[in-house]
């Protein structure tokens, strides 16, 4: 355990609230259907790489763990520490990527099937 504790900065209190962070971001990715592919010690040592571990939080200011382009699995290849509000733009662009191609596709299934309206008169 002592080399977890040199890990954690500091004593066991600050590693259960680190293990206590590790686990409430990945239900949470879970949740939203993104797969998770970390283990504890690659997800903190993603975040004391960056220095900005004591910074995590959801707030406008503080730090989050992004993917690159919010696409993938959380991994370490695909994870950086970014502000909330970097975050939170690229996954409002992923949002409304996401939202166009259905709608492309819609329309598309709607032209192919011959299901166009016509304009009323």
């Amino acid at each position: 355990m002592g080399k977890m504790k040199t890990l954690a900065c500091g004593n066991v209190h600050n590693l259960r609230a680190l293990l206590h962070g590790f686990h409430e971001q990945r239900r949470a990715a879970g949740q939203r259907g993104v797969e998770w592919q970390l283990d504890f010690r690659q997800w903190l040592e993603i975040w004391q790489t960056s220095g900005h571990l004591h910074e995590r939080g959801r707030c406008r200011g503080q730090f989050q763990m992004c993917r690159r382009g919010d696409i993938g699995p959380y991994a370490s290849s695909n994870g950086r520490i970014d502000k909330m509000e970097v975050n939170a733009s690229e996954a409002q662009a992923t949002k409304n990527r996401i939202r166009l191609a259905r709608q492309e596709a819609a329309c598309a299934c709607k032209i192919t099937s011959g299901a166009t309206t016509a304009p009323s008169t």
